[in-house]
C-alpha cells in the first residue's frame, strides 16, 4: 500500500515537477508515523537519485526514454530500493504488485531481478557524478567555476537530507531554554554549530510545526545557512531596515529579533499569499516593527535606507539537500534570466535605495556564477560610489570561497551552499 502511494506521488511529480505539500497532508491523515516516514523515504529517496537510477537502468532497459511513463516510474521506484540497501524480495515484489496488467508486470519483475544482478559490475563503472546522482551538465558547470573540494563538497551535500534546524526566538526564550523545552515533548535537539540561535533536531517524537512551542512563536524553522545572512547585515535599532523580497519571513523576522523589535523594516515582496505568510509568521513570533509592502523590488522608491538585505529570488540550486526535485527542474538558462532579474534589483538598491553610508547585504541560495560572482562584477564596472567589503566567516565557523566580492559556503552537515556578498555605498 505504501508503495503504491508513493507511485503515485511520484506520478504527480512527473506532471508538476514538484509535489504540493497537501498531498502529504493526505497521507498524514491515513499512515502511522513509520508508514509516513517510509512513504517519504520511498518518494523523496527516489526523485534524489533519480540521475543515478536512470544511469543504471539504462544499462538494462532499451531505450529507456521511450519506456511508457507508467513502467519508467515503477522501475524507478524499485530500483531505488535495490540500490539503496532495502530487503530487495519485498522491493521487487512490492514493486511488481503495483502494475495493473500482466505484461508490464512481468517487465518490472525482470528488469528489477536483472538490476539485483548486475548492480555490483555496473558499481565499478559508475561516473563521479553519478555517484552523488547530480546532472552531467551540472558537475561540468562546478568543475568550471570551482575549486575540486568545494565541487566534491556541493555533491555531497546534494545527495544528503539536511536536518532540520530551527532559530530560537530571543524575543521569547534563548537557546538552552529552548532545547531544555523542546526535551520535555520528547524532541531530542543540540546547539548548531554555526548560528548562535541555531538548533539541530536530533530526534522528534511529533512533528515540529505542530507543538504549542511552535504555535507560540518559540521558534521558526528555518536552515542555518538562511540565519546567518541577517548576521552579516548587523542592523542597529536606531537604522531604517530594507528587505527587498521578504516571503516567507524568515530572515525579516530574524532582522528584527537582531534589533529587539525595535525601529522600523520595510519588507516587500510581489506574492500577496506568501506576504501575508511573512505577517502571520511575524504576528507568530511575537514581531511589530515589520511594514509589509505588495510590491517588486525593481519598482520600488521610498526615503532611503541604512541596510538593505537582498535574498534575492534565483536558481536554488543550493538547497537540492532540502528539495531534491530541484536538481531536476533548473538549466543553465535558469542562471542567466534570474542574474536578469538579480541585476534590476541590485540597481535599484543602490541607485535609489540605499543612503550613503549605507550597506547592503546581497545572497541566493545557488552556486551560479551568472548569479552571483558575474552579477557582482557587473556591480563593480558600472558604480564608483561602492566598495566590496569582507566578511569574517569564520566568526560563524564557515569555510568559503571568495571570488574577489563575496563568498560562497562550503556546505556541511547544517549549512546548505550559499552566497553573500557585502556592500557598502561611499558618501
Amino acid at each position: 500500500m505504501v508503495r503504491k502511494d508513493a507511485y503515485i506521488l511520484l506520478r504527480e511529480f512527473e506532471k508538476k515537477h514538484y509535489i504540493p505539500q497537501t498531498s502529504f497532508e493526505y497521507f498524514n491523515k491515513i499512515y502511522s508515523n513509520e508508514d509516513m516516514a517510509l512513504l517519504k523515504n520511498l518518494v523523496w529517496g527516489t526523485i534524489r537519485n533519480l540521475i543515478k537510477i536512470d544511469w543504471y537502468l539504462s544499462f538494462l532497459v532499451k531505450n529507456l526514454k521511450k519506456t511508457p511513463p507508467a513502467s519508467k516510474w515503477m522501475l524507478r521506484l524499485g530500483a531505488y530500493q535495490i540500490l539503496n540497501g532495502f530487503k530487495e524480495y519485498v522491493a521487487v515484489n512490492e514493486t511488481v504488485k503495483i502494475a495493473k496488467n500482466k505484461r508490464i508486470r512481468g517487465f518490472v519483475n525482470a528488469t528489477l531481478k536483472n538490476l539485483i544482478r548486475k548492480k555490483a559490475e555496473l558499481a565499478l563503472k559508475e561516473p563521479i557524478w553519478v555517484k552523488y546522482s547530480i546532472p552531467e551538465w551540472l558537475y561540468n558547470y562546478l568543475k568550471k567555476y570551482f575549486p575540486e573540494d568545494y565541487v566534491m563538497e556541493f555533491m555531497k551535500k546534494s545527495y544528503s537530507v539536511n536536518p532540520t534546524t530551527l532559530r530560537t526566538n530571543t524575543l521569547k526564550t534563548n537557546r538552552e531554554e529552548l532545547i531544555s523545552l523542546l526535551k520535555g515533548i520528547n524532541i531530542n535537539s543540540t546547539e548548531s554549530k554555526h548560528s548562535p540561535y541555531g538548533i539541530t533536531i536530533d530526534k522528534a517524537g511529533m512533528a515540529i510545526e505542530k507543538t504549542d512551542l511552535y504555535k507560540n512563536g518559540y521558534f521558526y524553522i528555518q536552515h542555518e545557512s538562511s540565519q546567518i545572512i541577517p548576521l552579516i547585515l548587523n542592523p542597529k535599532s536606531n537604522e531604517r531596515i530594507l528587505d527587498m523580497c521578504s516571503a516567507p519571513g524568515g530572515k525579516t523576522t530574524e532582522l528584527a529579533q537582531i534589533v529587539n523589535n525595535s525601529g522600523i523594516i520595510d519588507a516587500l515582496d510581489i506574492d500577496i499569499d506568501r506576504l501575508e505568510l511573512v505577517e502571520k509568521n511575524a504576528e507568530r513570533l511575537g514581531i511589530k516593527i515589520i511594514n509589509t509592502k505588495l510590491i517588486s523590488g525593481d519598482e520600488y522608491i521610498a526615503e532611503k535606507y541604512d541596510k538593505i538585505l537582498l535574498d534575492a529570488p534565483c536558481s536554488s540550486a543550493g538547497t537540492s539537500s532540502i528539495h531534491p526535485e530541484v536538481l531536476h527542474r533548473i538549466n543553465i538558462d535558469d542562471f542567466v534570466n534570474y542574474s536578469n532579474i538579480q541585476k534590476k534589483l541590485l540597481e535599484n538598491a543602490i541607485e535609489n535605495l540605499l543612503k550613503p553610508g549605507g550597506t547592503l547585504v546581497y545572497s541566493t541560495c545557488t552556486i551560479s556564477n551568472e548569479e552571483n560572482t558575474q552579477n557582482m562584477k557587473y556591480l563593480f564596472e558600472k558604480y564608483n560610489n561602492i566598495t566590496f567589503e569582507k566578511i569574517d566567516l569564520s566568526l560563524y565557523n564557515i569555510k568559503g570561497y571568495y571570488d574577489g566580492y563575496g563568498y560562497y559556503f562550503y556546505p556541511d552537515e547544517t549549512l546548505i551552499p550559499f552566497y553573500v556578498c557585502k556592500i557598502v555605498k561611499t558618501n
